[in-house]
């Protein structure tokens, strides 16, 4: 990163919530000190501002382009599932993929050049895609995964506020990041929970047996600032549990994962119809919550998810 720092001694460090967010430190007294970015437990090193980004999802192109950083963006994906207030700023940059699912190769996305892939999903650094993350960086390409989504990590919303601070730093952009952690906890905090602690069943899918998104996805942290319990706190990753068990816990809520590969429609007509589970009182009561699949993930949607969470809730 380039910044003029004003004092020989002076040197600053980023310190993130919840430890995968890592930090972002630069030596003092070098306008193009290099900068070591602490993300998911490991370090990486950048000589310089990133020039060239490519985001491999949608919650990371939003971020990038409130960051004002449309000018670095040399490559995206998805961008028909983007916000409408972001949608413009594509306009001009290189679309390597429709579709997030499955995601862009490796051949791909090193096609465009990138310095720096930001992403949301830990897919994206899979083998089927861009690979190991310390190789990519031997490879002279550096990556950051939004730490909501770090393997192993309890995410909440303060990680997005983290990781704006963090990649705001990163891009020389400090106080617009500020500015947009501002609006975002302003729209977070706006949100009053509902009384009584309902208890809400997250269904991503699945038919011989229901997926969820586990304890330790954002989606939990969601709930719980919505005054509301899941169902199966036990589990804690992305996974399957079974209709019997969903039976006993009775939620008298679902929230359903809007997603391409099972639209919330398709979702809720097989729910309603579903034999085994008609005596579950959130399909009794037609008390389905529609929440698109970006929304829950980690970034910009926090406060608009959890208005929609509390008036299906309400």
């Amino acid at each position: 990163m380039r910044r003029t720092l004003i004092a020989g001694a002076l040197s600053f460090t980023l310190v993130a919530c919840g430890g995968p967010a890592g930090s972002t430190t630069a030596t003092a007294g070098d306008a193009s000190a290099a900068k070591t970015v602490t993300n998911c437990g490991q370090q990486y090193t950048f000589r310089q501002t990133p020039q060239r980004i490519v985001t491999s999802s949608t919650p990371a192109t939003e971020i990038v382009l409130a960051l004002g950083r449309r000018d670095r963006l040399v490559g995206t994906v998805a961008p028909g599932e983007l916000l409408p207030e972001y949608a413009a700023g594509l306009q001009g940059v290189t679309i390597i993929a429709k579709k997030a699912f499955p995601p862009p190769s490796k051949e791909t996305v090193l096609a465009v050049r990138p310095e720096l892939v930001v992403s949301a999903y830990p897919d994206d650094y899979g083998p089927k895609a861009l690979g190991d993350r310390a190789k990519l960086a031997e490879e002279g390409v550096n990556s950051y995964l939004l730490s909501g989504a770090c393997p192993g990590h309890k995410a909440t919303v303060e990680d997005t506020y983290a990781d704006l601070k963090n990649l705001g730093e990163l891009f020389g952009v400090p106080d617009t990041a500020e500015a947009v952690v501002t609006k975002l906890r302003g729209e977070v905090d706006a949100v009053k929970p509902v009384s009584g602690d309902p208890k809400v069943f997250v269904y991503s899918g699945g038919k011989e047996k229901p997926t969820t998104p586990g304890a330790h996805s954002l989606v939990d942290d969601l709930l719980r600032r919505a005054g509301a319990t899941n169902a199966f706190p036990e589990v804690t990753g992305y996974g399957q549990v079974n209709w019997e068990e969903l039976v006993k816990r009775n939620p008298d809520a679902i929230l359903i994962e809007d997603q391409a590969f099972e639209p919330a429609d398709a979702a809720i007509a097989f729910l309603t119809s579903y034999p085994p589970i008609q005596g579950v009182t959130a399909v009794q009561q037609r008390r389905f919550i529609v929440v698109p699949v970006n929304d829950n993930q980690p970034g910009l949607r926090a406060g608009r998810a959890l208005r929609t969470i509390v008036a299906g809730l309400g």
